[in-house]
């Protein structure tokens, strides 16, 4: 019985973290209703309408507006609000609401911007739709900031030590790591029809701000 109490104890605490979340959980839902329009739009018109509505292609449409907000199917959907619900969560911890909702919109864009240019520069594809690209950009956004501050203070002689934050920094690394030579390095690739440019934009967007972020904080820290 004392297992089960703690197990719930940890969920309790899990839930309560999660629902002070409130601009991650926004954003889920806001993807999801979007989502279902799609299907709406895909059902009622079909999927040329759909194509032109929801992906950013080489012809300028009203996909290069909604494409970061889009999703192919449930499984793509659900792999994003998965990310969300974990890195779009720290996040939100260290960033200010109109700053955090500012930086997942920008890092969509830039994601969606990056995938763009290669159609342009001549890269193969028809197209690309999704909010990975932000979602990833969160990854790095986190993993960037918690590695920087963990050496930073390593160097001021504090005790970093193993944290939650340290755990999900390193995996977040892990993940940043396995995209890139999925997109990237053909030989080891394990997923395909992927938006290879539209990742990598998200994810220097993430790095870029990261540092950013933690520059600003040490230079307006006492003593700095």
């Amino acid at each position: 019985m004392e297992a089960i109490a703690t197990d719930d104890s940890v969920l309790a605490a899990g839930a309560r973290w999660l629902a002070a979340k409130r601009v991650t959980l926004g954003v889920i839902v806001v993807l999801a209703a979007v989502f279902a329009f799609e299907r709406g739009v895909l059902w009622l018109y079909g999927p040329r309408t759909w194509g032109y509505l929801f992906l950013a292609s080489g012809d300028l449409s009203p996909g290069w507006l909604l494409a970061p907000f889009a999703h192919q199917d449930l499984i793509h959907l659900g792999t994003t609000a998965g990310v969300l619900l974990v890195y779009g969560g720290l996040v939100e911890q260290r960033l200010a609401p109109a700053t955090y909702l500012g930086f997942y919109v920008a890092a969509g864009y830039a994601s969606t911007a990056a995938q763009l240019g290669a159609y342009l520069g001549g890269g193969p594809g028809l197209g690309t739709l999704g909010a990975s690209g932000a979602a990833l950009g969160l990854v790095a956004f986190f993993s960037t900031a918690t590695a920087l501050e963990r050496v930073w203070d390593s160097r001021d002689g504090e005790d970093t030590g193993r944290s939650v934050e340290t755990v999900f920094a390193v995996t977040g690394v892990v993940v940043v790591a396995l995209v890139v030579a999925n997109d990237f390095l053909p030989a080891v690739g394990f997923e395909a029809g992927t938006a290879p440019f539209g990742h990598l934009g998200g994810m220097l967007t993430g790095l870029f701000c990261g540092v950013v972020r933690i520059r600003g904080e040490g230079q307006s820290a006492p003593g700095a």
